[in-house]
């Protein structure tokens, strides 16, 4: 049995919702009709009281019962097509779009980044949905992308599609100029319709308490480095006048900003911590287990944090904060716990790409010991723990490096450990190499046990038309040839390219010709997908070459070794061109490849 919808001269089917609906149900609501409407080239209006007359009624509403048959994790959603209709229920009002756009996608819709050449919508005069219950429920509550660039018109399309993809929550950047401004501008009303949650912060301590204000008046409130007074290092964490000073400031964004429901009060980048006596006393000047050069500091960060949190508590109980887990203070507190509304966000910086988070991996990086870390904060930690994902693999020059398989076992183990989600940077200009692990990604946080190779091969098909098959052979090939049998690897590491010779990739390389000719007897779209990955495989191939060199000229004998110079700066120039080159292609970020190729070429 199943519901028949037809194009005809009536009405389809209307959309019901209840008066006074929370935006995001009206606009899923909407979001429903119009794609409907597209597919089908019917009618399907909406309103908040019953329609007159016969015909189906797509219901859509929150509720937990009994449609959603006691699920009660947060964003679980369910639908049920009967003969009169379909309802559609959501846990919490964004999770009633998110059942629109996975029932849709169940009739052929696929939604692919404006990045990636746009959502594919299918033609269907008909559409027949068998009766019957469907009920999802997110594995991980907290799936967040930040900007790790600054914010600009592009952004209002990646929050479209995050929503489309089930993410529910946006970080702004704190601390790169303009960026609440814009995201206010720009994204918050995106955001708000989506019933998305934003959160203000990344390295955030110099925004909360700018030194360009308060240096001059107030040394004391900054770190003492070597003897001196700092405005380039942390806060001095043990003055009360620092702690009442950075809570005034965060109580009144807070009471400024409405719709922002965590802030992530987080030291500045890098290490800097303040030195002097009362600092120092706070726990014992012992090496952490992750940067051993630097002392630990997770306890003393974390009971400034919480003495922040005590005083937000007290103006906006409903709001939180969160706490970094990271470098010198990545090692789990043996003194303090987080107050009841400190979340925690664990960041594996020196992960390796090549191996999951598992506390039994064999990887030579920190993987193992990151994983055993993770379990003693999931200890301590009573709300969110939740993760700052490298996984968009940012940092690594727009290279090439698969990673899809990888993303399963990690998502399994950070499932089974109790990750409550994560928070992941990613570059716009990049996303050609590297969207495919947002789109697998924002899967695996509802479904970690999916059919990750026909997930690959849909998206693939959808993306490359004609050459998916091609492009997936590719694929495999720079994953069996190229990244299984190489060394461990990690964003700023670049090591690994010097592999990618044409004698090791031949067949990726191969597989890609074919794929090149069949992408030009499919849709411009296509085409311009492949080309995409051309740029990416083009850079690694003259960056191998380049990394090669310079490798060579270091270790060849002296007699050699300006030839080599000269060659690796040939190669050098070459490779910058070329990104420069194809920097509008969205497969390559620019402005790394100046910073790094650009200034090793100065330094020739």
């Amino acid at each position: 049995m199943s519901l028949i919808l037809s194009a005809d001269n009536r009405p389809a089917a209307s959309v019901l919702i209840e008066p006074d609906s929370a935006p995001a149900v009206s606009f899923a609501a909407r979001e429903l009709s119009r794609y409907l409407a597209i597919i089908t080239g019917g009618r399907f209006p909406v309103y908040e009281k019953e329609p007159e007359g016969e015909g189906a009624v797509v219901r859509l509403a929150t509720a937990t019962a009994p449609l959603l048959n006691g699920v009660t994790a947060p964003g679980a959603y369910a639908w049920r097509v009967h003969e009169g209709g379909i309802e559609i229920i959501g846990q919490r009002p964004g999770a009633v779009l998110h059942a629109v756009y996975a029932l849709l996608e169940e009739l052929g819709c696929q939604w692919l980044h404006v990045w990636e050449g746009g959502e594919v919508i299918p033609r269907r005069p008909t559409l027949s949905l068998p009766f019957g219950d469907h009920t999802d429920e997110p594995a991980m509550a907290h799936r967040e992308m930040t900007n790790l660039m600054p914010i600009d018109e592009g952004y209002v399309h990646h929050i479209d599609w995050m929503a489309k993809n089930r993410y529910n929550r946006f970080m702004v950047f704190a601390n790169i100029e303009g960026s609440i401004e814009r995201y206010l501008d720009l994204l918050e009303p995106e955001v708000a319709i989506r019933g998305m949650q934003a959160t203000m912060g990344h390295h955030s301590f110099r925004y909360f308490l700018p030194p360009d204000e308060h240096f001059d008046d107030h040394p004391e409130w900054y770190a003492l480095i070597d003897g001196q007074r700092s405005p380039q290092g942390q806060l001095c964490t043990s003055n009360p006048a620092v702690v009442d000073a950075v809570a005034e400031r965060v109580c009144a964004f807070f009471a400024e900003h409405e719709r922002i429901e965590m802030i992530g009060l987080w030291p500045n980048d890098g290490f800097g911590w303040c030195e002097c006596p009362d600092c120092v006393a706070l726990e014992p000047q012992e090496p952490s287990r992750f940067r051993p050069e630097h002392p630990r500091r997770t306890d003393t960060y974390l009971r400034f944090v919480n003495a922040v949190a005590e005083r937000v508590a007290g103006q906006h109980p409903d709001r939180r904060l969160s706490a970094l887990a990271y470098v010198n203070y990545t090692d789990a507190p043996r003194s303090v716990e987080p107050a009841e509304n400190v979340a925690v966000c664990f960041a594996p910086f020196c992960r390796c790409l090549k191996h999951p988070l598992r506390p039994d991996v064999q990887c030579e990086r920190l993987n193992a010991a990151y994983a055993r870390e993770f379990e003693r904060w999931r200890e301590a930690v009573s709300n969110d723990l939740y993760l700052f994902s490298y996984l968009m693999q940012i940092h690594t020059l727009s290279i090439p490096y698969p990673i899809v398989q990888m993303l399963q076992e990690n998502w399994r183990w950070l499932v089974e450990a109790g990750c409550d989600g994560y928070v992941m940077e990613f570059v716009p200009e990049e996303w050609a190499a590297f969207g495919v692990n947002g789109h697998l990604i924002g899967r695996l946080s509802w479904e970690p046990e999916m059919d990750v190779d026909g997930w690959l091969g849909h998206y693939y098909e959808a993306l490359f038309g004609p050459a998916a098959d091609e492009m997936l052979a590719y694929l495999r090939s720079l994953i069996d040839d190229f990244a299984v049998p190489g060394q461990c690897t990690g964003h700023y590491d670049l090591s690994h390219t010097t592999r990618a010779t044409e004698r090791l990739l031949r067949p990726a390389l191969q597989a890609f010709g074919r794929a090149r000719a069949l992408a030009a007897t499919g849709e411009r779209r296509h085409w311009r997908a492949v080309q995409r990955s051309w740029v990416g495989l083009e850079l690694l191939m003259r960056m191998g070459a380049w990394r090669r060199l310079v490798r060579d000229a270091r270790e060849e004998p002296e007699v050699r070794r300006a030839s080599l110079r000269r060659r690796a700066a040939e190669a050098a120039r070459d490779l910058l061109a070329f990104a420069r080159e194809h920097a509008d292609s969205g497969a390559v970020e620019l402005g790394r490849y100046e910073r790094i190729v650009g200034d090793w070429l100065d330094s020739q």
